[in-house]
């Protein structure tokens, strides 16, 4: 086993970043979980004879959760780049992360 030295960052500011960019991917991705699950309780509630009315609501409802799973897997997708960067800014040079 090779030992290597403990890189510091250079100011507390840069792990403050990166753990701040890793709660709102994490956040985000928690989201994303939730709605995708939402969304598939919701198809369920298709194949269940229920009025016309009611439909109506669970379309709608389908419908927002598409768009919020949509928009919470781009900002998922956002903060795990920033998330890479901050992290790449916190390994020794030469070393991937």
């Amino acid at each position: 086993m090779q030992r290597r030295l403990q890189v510091l960052p250079e100011s507390p500011q840069q792990v403050r970043d990166f753990l701040i960019a890793q709660l709102r991917w994490e956040r985000y991705r928690a989201s994303r979980m939730v709605l995708v699950h939402l969304l598939a309780l919701s198809a369920v509630c298709f194949w269940l004879p229920i009025p016309e009315g009611p439909r109506a609501a669970v379309a709608a409802a389908s419908a927002a959760c598409f768009l919020g799973a949509l928009f919470a897997g781009m900002m998922e997708w956002r903060w795990g780049r920033e998330r890479n960067r901050h992290a790449g800014a916190l390994s020794p040079p030469g070393e991937p992360h």
